[in-house]
């Protein structure tokens, strides 16, 4: 049986730990969600490499990609001490190739409306990164105190 620490959270650690699940579960709703499926002769019968947009084309709809992602990097940066830029966009990536694979099984195998965007991809590990820097600007900041309580470590 592993140990663990009787710690008792301060309210704005519990702020942090209560708003990053909320964060998690809006993700997955906004990535996944409504899911429909689609099969028989309603399926979508196009072969599976014409389901992925290859097309690196951003515009303003890429907005919403580049802020869905840049919460993930102040959580990481609030919930692990030895925080690096480097890791917070391979965290970044990751989560968005994983979303992104999601996408393409769900439209392959079950006809999904939820497409693979390589473009999605690029601007989500951008919002992770200016997440990243936008974080690191505030903390470091010399008002920074209030903001220092959120951290879950010391």
């Amino acid at each position: 049986m592993r140990k663990t620490r009787n710690k008792s959270f301060t309210i704005y650690q519990k702020i942090t730990i209560y708003s990053f699940a909320f964060y998690c579960f809006a993700v997955l709703y906004l990535t996944f969600f409504p899911f429909q499926i689609q099969t028989g002769m309603y399926a979508n019968q196009t072969p599976w490499l014409s389901r992925i947009n290859f097309d690196p084309v951003l515009d303003l709809s890429a907005l919403p990609n580049l802020l869905m992602l840049a919460p993930l990097s102040v959580y990481y940066y609030l919930l692990k001490k030895n925080s690096t830029f480097f890791r917070a966009v391979l965290i970044g990536f990751s989560i968005s190739f994983g979303i992104e694979f999601v996408q393409f099984l769900t439209n392959y195998f079950l006809g999904g409306w939820r497409g693979a965007d390589i473009a999605d991809i690029v601007v989500n590990t951008m919002g992770a990164a200016l997440g990243y820097l936008l974080v690191k600007i505030v903390f470091t900041n010399e008002t920074s105190s209030f903001f220092q309580k959120f951290k879950l470590y010391s």
